[in-house]
């Protein structure tokens, strides 16, 4: 089991660039994480590379049936996550996490992870390619 997760790297020194890194292993996991706590890292996009593909009605190209966003910021680590089974779903968090917004993704206040139940859930997803059960969901 593996997954693959892709980011943008804002360097006010340096131009844009992208992060992208698959995790095998639950040691890869604790590397991404620290990668993501970089004050340049971007949400990373997180997809399991052994769940099956759909074709977008869209684009007609093959694409993930799922999405999970992982963010790591001001000590917290966000989650957000979309398959066929589970619409749209925020974890129920700290509540003294503060929100965070992106262009193409917001993680709300309140929904923020301690970094190591944060950890956690993203060696769960390595694991078992399913929304991890050791946080609780929201649906949106």
């Amino acid at each position: 089991m593996s997954f693959r997760a892709a980011w943008e790297i804002h360097d006010p020194h340096e131009l844009p660039a992208d992060g992208t890194f698959v995790a095998h292993t639950p040691d890869d996991v604790d590397r991404l994480v620290v990668l993501l706590s970089e004050p340049s890292a971007d949400p990373a996009m997180v997809f399991h590379l052994d769940r099956p593909a759909v074709v977008s009605e869209f684009s007609g190209e093959s694409v993930p049936d799922h999405l999970l966003w992982a963010l790591v910021h001001s000590g917290f680590g966000y989650l957000s996550h979309y398959c066929p089974v589970h619409p749209f779903s925020l974890p129920i968090g700290d509540p003294t996490s503060p929100a965070r917004h992106y262009d193409h993704t917001d993680f709300e206040a309140g929904t923020g992870l301690a970094l190591d139940l944060f950890t956690q859930a993203l060696k769960e997803f390595l694991a078992t390619a399913a929304r991890p059960t050791c946080v609780q969901w929201r649906q949106l």
